[in-house]
């Protein structure tokens, strides 16, 4: 009887504890302030999302341990067009990611967050990282330069997003 009551306790901690963890694959990053994330590029695997920690430059470069890709969603949000938006912010600098809106290809860097900038709120549902200026991070695979386009591309835009801590 005891053996019984233990096996069914144990099914029920493993099911929960797979519960949780199909959850929290499917969270969106929006979802998640206080984590830190990476964004890795889905052009070319061995490029995230960079900050300098002494200027406002932003890029595609080196994904691994030191590498710097680490960021973090603030804790302001606004919802536009059916999405949460929050600024991207990151952790080398404390900067937020922002762009500027109105050609077809928008430099991307870090500013201080605030001062109403719509270019500072942005979402990553559905694995593309979108502003509130219609714009889509990309990365072309050109070099280490990310900007922003209007419209999104399957591959020119596409993050792996990953909750790191």
């Amino acid at each position: 009887m005891t053996f019984r009551k233990a096996s069914k306790k144990l099914a029920l901690s493993v099911g929960t504890a797979a519960f949780m963890l199909s959850m929290a694959g499917a969270l969106t990053p929006a979802s998640a302030a206080g984590a830190d994330w990476i964004f890795q590029s889905g052009r070319n695997n061995n490029k995230c999302l960079n900050g300098s920690t002494a200027s406002d430059r932003v890029w595609a470069g080196g994904c691994g341990p030191g590498a710097g890709p680490l960021w973090h969603w603030g804790t302001e949000s606004q919802q536009w067009d059916g999405h949460k938006m929050m600024r991207l912010v990151s952790n080398a600098n404390g900067g937020c990611l922002t762009t500027d809106s109105g050609a077809s290809k928008n430099a991307v860097y870090n500013a201080p967050c605030g001062n109403g900038r719509s270019g500072q709120f942005w979402t990553a549902d559905g694995k593309y990282l979108q502003n509130q200026n219609h714009s889509y991070l990309a990365y072309f695979n050109d070099g280490d330069g990310v900007y922003t386009i209007p419209a999104e591309d399957d591959v020119t835009c596409f993050w792996f997003d990953e909750v790191i801590g």
